[in-house]
Formats: C-alpha cells, sequence, structure tokens
C-alpha cells in the first residue's frame, strides 16, 4: 500500500512543478537576490537564529528584507552523493565599494588574476601586503613595493603562489583556499573557494565548545558536512557563493588549529546522511528543548525537504534530550511596545499589512503546534480587537530582529502571558529545533553513545554514506 504522507508530499511537489512552469510559460523569471537580506538568510525562507554568548553557534537562514517578497524561485530537488570531494564557496565578508582590501600571505607572495578563463591576462605574482581597489574601468591592486598593477572589470582571484596548504590572510583572520572578489552594484563581497574537506575543521571548531565529547564532534562533522553539500547544489549557478562565514549559514572561523575538530573531519572524510538516494539537508540548533520541528514549512518551504530524516515525527517528544543546558529553560520580559515597533518593521518588510497595522498586543497565543508540541503558529491580538496569526519561528525572527540580547527570545517553544505592560516569556531551547540538537548529542556522547547512534536519533531513517575518498 502506498505510504499516504509519502504520496501527499509528491502531491505537493507536483503541484509547485506545476506552477513553476506556468510562471515560466506566462514569460515570469523569478528573482533570486545575489545575497541574503535583512537580518535572516533564505533557504526558501530560513531564519537566521542568535547566539548567546555562552552557546555554540547555531544554523540558521534568511529571508527578503523588500516589503513584497519576489517570486520564489524554483526549488531544486536534493542532490545525490557527490563521488568527488566538491569545493564550497564562502563568503566571508562584504565591505563599501569604495574601500581598500589589505590582503597577505606568510610567504609574502600572493598571485592575482582575474576569476574568467577567457579573460587574456597573466596572473601577477606581487609582493604581500596586497591593497586592491575598484577603481572605474576595472581593479588596481598595490604589493608592498608599491608596485601597482590594473585589472580588467569581473571577478578578482587571489591565490598562494606556494605550493601545499595555504591561507590567505584578511580582516585579522587565515582563510584556507582561494579568495574571490565580486563587485556586487556598490559593494565588494569577499568570498573564499575552498576545498570541503579543508573548510569544515573551521566549522566545527566554532560549532562546539572543545570539551565536548569525541562522538559529538564526529556527528557534527557528518551534519555540516551534508549541509553544505546541499547549499552547494542548491546555489550552483543562481549566484556566486553557496554559504556565508556565519550564522546565516554555517559559523566559520577559517583556519583552525583545533586538534579534535580536524580529527573529527579526518574520520569522517566523505561521509554524508542520506535519505532515499539524495543528501539529508542536515539543519542543527544548538537545544531543541525536548520538542523537536519540522524543516518544511519552519525552515523552507521547499516540499523536497519534507522528508522523514527532518521532519518531527507523529508523537516523538526526545524525553531527556538536553535538559543539562542552561537553556534548556528559560524566561525573558518584554515590554509590549517593543514586541509592537518590533512587529510592525518586520511586517512591513515582508508584506503583512494585517500585521503591521496591529496596535499594542493585548494577548499572544498558539492556535497549532505540531506533533511533538511545539507551537508552530500564533494569534497576536490588539486592544482594538484587530488580530493575526503568525508561524511562531517569524514570531521569534521578528522579535530578535534587534540586537539587544536581553529581550529576545532563544526559541519559538514557548508560552505567552500578558502581564501588565510586558509579555511574559517563558521557553524552553536555543534555535529552531530541526536536526541535530548540539546539546542533546553531547549528551549522548557523554553517557557513551555514538556518532551513528546520534545521527540516527537526530535524522531518523537517514544512511551513513562514504561518497568520496
Amino acid at each position: 500500500m502506498e505510504d499516504p504522507a509519502k504520496s501527499s508530499r509528491s502531491f505537493t511537489i507536483a503541484i509547485f512543478s506545476a506552477l513553476v512552469v506556468l510562471a515560466i510559460l506566462r514569460g515570469c523569471s523569478s528573482h533570486d537576490p545575489a545575497k541574503p537580506s535583512g537580518p535572516l538568510a533564505e533557504i526558501q525562507g530560513v531564519p537566521a537564529v542568535e547566539a548567546a554568548p555562552a552557546e555554540p553557534a547555531i544554523v540558521p537562514t534568511a529571508e527578503p528584507s523588500e516589503p513584497v517578497k519576489p517570486l520564489p524561485i524554483p526549488p531544486k530537488p536534493l542532490p545525490v552523493p557527490p563521488a568527488v570531494e566538491p569545493s564550497v564557496a564562502i563568503r566571508i565578508g562584504t565591505v563599501a565599494k569604495s574601500e581598500a582590501i589589505r590582503i597577505t600571505h606568510g610567504s609574502g607572495r600572493l598571485l592575482i588574476s582575474l576569476q574568467r578563463a577567457d579573460a587574456g591576462e597573466l596572473p601577477w605574482s606581487a609582493t604581500t601586503p596586497i591593497e586592491i581597489r575598484a577603481v572605474k574601468g576595472g581593479w588596481q591592486v598595490t604589493s608592498s613595493a608599491q608596485r601597482t598593477r590594473a585589472f580588467s572589470p569581473g571577478e578578482l582571484a587571489v591565490r598562494c603562489a606556494d605550493e601545499g596548504r595555504c591561507a590567505i590572510e584578511w580582516n585579522a583572520r587565515a582563510w584556507p583556499g582561494q579568495l574571490r572578489l565580486v563587485l556586487d552594484d556598490q559593494e565588494i563581497d569577499i568570498v573564499m573557494d575552498v576545498p570541503m574537506e579543508s573548510y569544515l575543521p573551521g566549522v566545527i571548531a566554532k560549532e562546539l565548545y572543545g570539551s565536548w565529547c569525541e562522538a559529538a564532534f564526529e556527528a557534527q562533522a557528518i551534519a555540516a558536512r551534508s549541509y553544505a553539500v546541499v547549499e552547494e547544489a542548491r546555489w550552483e549557478g543562481r549566484r556566486h557563493y553557496d554559504m556565508v562565514a556565519g550564522q546565516q549559514s554555517q559559523a566559520w572561523i577559517g583556519a583552525t588549529d583545533n586538534v579534535k575538530a580536524i580529527q573529527a573531519v579526518r574520520n569522517t572524510r566523505g561521509e554524508l546522511l542520506v535519505h532515499d538516494g539524495s543528501v539529508v539537508p542536515t539543519y542543527y540548533s544548538s537545544a531543541c528543548g525536548g520538542r523537536p520541528a519540522s524543516a518544511f514549512g519552519v525552515l523552507t518551504d521547499n516540499p523536497f525537504h519534507d522528508i522523514a530524516p527532518v521532519a518531527a515525527g507523529e508523537g516523538s517528544p526526545r524525553a531527556v534530550c538536553c535538559q543539562s543546558t542552561a537553556v534548556a529553560t528559560w524566561k525573558v520580559s518584554i515590554p509590549l511596545a517593543v514586541i509592537q515597533v518590533r512587529l510592525e518593521r518586520w511586517a512591513t518588510a515582508n508584506g503583512r499589512p494585517d500585521i503591521a497595522g496591529l496596535q499594542v498586543p493585548s494577548a499572544i497565543e498558539a492556535v497549532d503546534k505540531n506533533a511533538t508540541g511545539r507551537p508552530t503558529l500564533l494569534r497576536i491580538r490588539d486592544r482594538k480587537g484587530q488580530s493575526a496569526t503568525i508561524a511562531a519561528e517569524d514570531f521569534r525572527r521578528a522579535i530578535n530582529a534587534a540586537s539587544d540580547a536581553k529581550t529576545n527570545m532563544r526559541s519559538s517553544d514557548c508560552s505567552i502571558r500578558i502581564s501588565g505592560s510586558a509579555a511574559d516569556i517563558s521557553g524552553r531551547g536555543f534555535g529552531h529545533g530541526v536536526g541535530l540538537c548540539q546539546h542533546g548529542a553531547q549528551e549522548m556522547g557523554r553517557k557513551g553513545k555514538s556518532c551513528q547512534q546520534i545521527l540516527a536519533r537526530y535524522y531518523p531513517s537517514a544512511m551513513i554514506v562514504k561518497a568520496w575518498r
């Protein structure tokens, strides 16, 4: 007998694909922004999760900040495991077009060239530090010897002159791989093109505490690798980078000498989580609070991501998952006036006039929950009797758009009580709650569970596959 859930997912994908084809036939074009904007990064609208100083970073996501959202980009199917180690393009920073970019390297020499194969300009070997400026007609590069060379317009590549391991230094950090400068309107994106296995140690070193167990590090390595493979495939041909070096994608500190992180990546080299022949979009967060969320409908509208490994299964709360962490439960009190202002800003930026028009809230309550009891939809009522609904995770994004950690929500798994001029919020966990729970993984590892057992718990029905050697 056909699985009803699987049939439903297939129907959803078919309808979505039909709409995309119809849009193309009508002459419409799907716009994909060159870079994520606003406080969140798009996965098909995945939210960024703010990190508290004492907690590991968590995976995030984005949403456009335009008042009217553009047509969604057509969803891509999940990729099959690549047979050869891929490289990923990581945007490590953005500077104003007028700003000089200073780059150096330990050997004292760098090769600079246009990225285009047909550029017809030979690489220039320059002594470091070098200074690069965007000028009328292209680029101007000045070496430490005060020699200057002009380059035509296009993406400018900077790589090490010496063979072997190499890290290019920019902004007080060392970054493995080749650096690429991309002029985008009035800004310059700084992108590192780096082999996957060279990229991962700097992710793991940032995501987890150094004192955590080997099994948690290895589980995180496989999750981070799988996530990166999916992102690389999703953005191929759509923009000039795959991820950012931060919580809009995965935290990344560049080159690292963290032995535990390096060893975890080596021990799991080429290993990916796979479901039905495709790589799993392995979202993860700091602490799920015991009640996981589903990727589809919370982090993404891509129907191809509506799969069992990243879904909150029927009646599957994670008992005693991350109770030892300081964010297993939490409380925060936020002035109602602050909530109104933040909701209005978010609603204006995201085309929700019904929410933008609300006055000071008089009640905020959950009107829908997932199978584990985690709120998914909230209703906001104001003092004039007006009301509107908002996805629980969108509510958290709106509240957390400000940088004031004292009035931010650590997760959307919470209850809200209006008391006088403030909203008293009691919650559990830290982050979106999809996929791997980092604190839960550490708890399992501390109790002797293996990397494989950890991943089996947090990505049920997924298999670990050795994709490349």
